[in-house]
């Protein structure tokens, strides 16, 4: 799994409109153990995950309670019809991947997000939609036994949601985007109490924005990133915060100034976040974009780069001093894996 929330990362391959972010391989997944600390280092290897079928499946995103429970979604493809998917879900248990069922609604059902407190807690996020009609925002639930749609209350037309983080069973912030009348995007918030679903305010830049990665570490405090652009030409980097009343946009840095974009974030504490995307500059050059949080400021950090065309869809962080962001590179043609690791002082890239 190439984690990362459905990102529509510029150069990935498009599946029923949308971009199963670093998806290289159908059904992929990856799974990596950690050294010690002193070695610096990761080994990663290829381990088996079913698929439903014989088409397309992906697995965008994932989310591990310990190394013998994680949780991971996306869809597949339902027989030739190029437009038609449903939503997959596959759990692990230390040993093996299985397909865990979940319901779906149209003809286009989607996971792109999911976040789990415990083995009997989990949301996951996507959207769903119908032939020739807006794609509406999808949220389910697992209660340890089976997944559910939950009913949410929607902004408007064409949403999706891209991103999940839960701290509890009742406080999770779903993110993402939706439409206004002239087919513009906007922020789109909603947030989980333990009984219901709610739409909450949030900002937007220029004539479009919206939303691809959250991490909250407790419910009065979250982040959430993406991208805005004024005319579909360049964009720029967008980060809001959430304190528990109000969403604010935090000023965040754009390298190039040309595309800028940030697809995950991941925060281990209100004053330490991190988080990851693409910076391409006005030759059409594409590289990774790692940005940090101390507290006060977002800054860059330097991240080395692959082949000709490298991106960073995914994170995730236990401390400071210890992160993993994983993404794709193109070379010749050809698109591959990309995983680097921190350790508190600089960025390397790890074989995988």
């Amino acid at each position: 799994i190439f984690s990362g929330s459905g990102r529509r990362a510029r150069g990935a391959p498009v599946t029923g409109g949308r971009v199963p972010a670093g998806a290289v391989l159908p059904g992929l997944v990856l799974l990596g153990a950690a050294a010690p600390a002193s070695a610096q280092a990761l080994t990663w290897s290829i381990v088996p995950s079913p698929n439903l079928s014989g088409t397309t499946n992906y697995l965008s995103n994932v989310s591990c309670l310990s190394a013998t429970s994680c949780m991971a979604v996306g869809s597949y493809k339902v027989g030739g019809k190029a437009g038609d998917t449903k939503t997959l879900a596959e759990s692990w248990n230390g040993s093996s991947w299985s397909v865990v069922p979940s319901p779906a609604k149209g003809v286009q059902s989607e996971l792109y997000g999911v976040s789990c407190v415990s083995a009997t807690s989990c949301t996951a996020v996507g959207s769903y939609g119908y032939a020739q009609t807006p794609s509406r925002a999808l949220v389910e639930s697992w209660n340890g036994t089976s997944w559910s749609i939950v009913p949410i209350h929607e902004r408007g037309i064409g949403s999706v949601l891209y991103g999940v983080s839960c701290v509890s069973a009742t406080s999770c912030t779903a993110v993402g985007s939706w439409q206004i009348a002239n087919g513009h995007d906007r922020t789109l918030v909603e947030s989980w109490n333990g009984t219901s679903w709610s739409a909450v305010p949030s900002l937007s830049l220029h004539a479009n924005s919206l939303f691809e990665g959250v991490s909250c570490v407790s419910a009065a405090s979250c982040v959430a990133v993406g991208s805005a652009t004024p005319l579909k030409t360049h964009y720029t980097t967008l980060v809001e915060s959430w304190n528990g009343t109000s969403w604010s946009i935090v000023p965040s840095p754009d390298p190039s100034g040309y595309i800028n974009d940030l697809f995950s974030v991941s925060c281990v504490s209100a004053t330490s976040c991190t988080a990851v995307g693409d910076d391409v500059s006005t030759d059409d050059s594409q590289s990774t974009l790692v940005e940090s949080w101390d507290g006060t400021s977002w800054s860059v950090v330097p991240s080395p780069a692959e082949g000709i065309t490298s991106v960073l869809v995914g994170v995730s962080c236990v401390s400071a001093t210890n992160c993993t962001a994983t993404g794709y590179y193109l070379q010749s043609g050809n698109e591959d894996s990309l995983v680097e690791s921190w350790d508190g002082t600089s960025w390397s890239v790890v074989s995988s």
